[in-house]
């Protein structure tokens, strides 16, 4: 029968050896992780950053001119591309209440020139519903939209002025398109707004926030 010490020796002969184990997988990973990068979508020189911008849209439906409060905002990657989201509330039309929500793609022509252009287009999903009251002021009604649906496809142009290198001044212009709007539905029983109706040109002003996250 084995004595006490030879069975202490034993047991630590075997943790030396796990150990010695360990180190030489933990190299072998290492090495094989040297030979064989890890793969990745964009290559190590991508520069990600964080992008918001505040805006006010002015159009005209069924001949009143309105003010549309909103903005966008997402991923902008290497300062040309940005990806992520659009939306927008009425703030000032008198007589058509609504809102949009979806998701905007812009790309940046020479974003480093003190003076340069962009280009984007927002496609979302939006809804409008007639007022419950005559409007007496800006924010009257401001979230009250749920109503009759409509998709929006809206493409623009801007002309950008770089403030800083982290704000950036936009004015543009843009083309709603409203498809799906039903205009007999019964939350626009008094307006009877209709696809041509919320169709049209948008012109734009707002600012550009960006902040760096990621940079290799």
């Amino acid at each position: 029968m084995k004595t006490r010490i030879e069975k202490q020796k034993l047991n630590v002969n075997g943790l030396i050896f796990v150990m010695m184990a360990t180190l030489m997988f933990s190299a072998a990973g290492a090495f094989a992780q040297e030979e064989y990068p890890t793969q990745s979508l964009f290559s190590e020189g991508i520069e990600v950053s964080e992008l918001w911008a505040p805006e006010i849209k002015m159009n005209s439906i069924q001949g009143g001119i309105g003010t549309l409060i909103g903005g966008y905002g997402g991923v902008l990657i290497n300062r040309n591309f940005l990806l992520g989201i659009s939306g927008g509330v009425n703030l000032g039309h008198p007589r058509v209440n609504y809102g949009y929500f979806g998701g905007i793609g812009q790309f940046i022509i020479k974003p480093a020139s003190l003076v340069h252009g962009s280009g984007h287009l927002v496609l979302a999903y939006g809804t409008t519903k007639d007022y419950e009251n005559p409007k007496s002021g800006l924010f009257d009604n401001f979230w009250n939209i749920s109503g009759a649906r409509f998709f929006v496809m809206e493409p623009g142009l801007n002309l950008e002025l770089n403030l800083s290198t982290r704000l950036t001044f936009v004015t543009g212009v843009s083309y709603r398109f409203v498809t799906g709007l039903d205009e007999n539905d019964e939350n626009v029983s008094i307006t009877h707004v209709t696809n041509e109706d919320m169709s049209g040109l948008n012109f734009n002003i707002g600012l550009k926030f960006v902040k760096k996250t990621k940079g290799n």
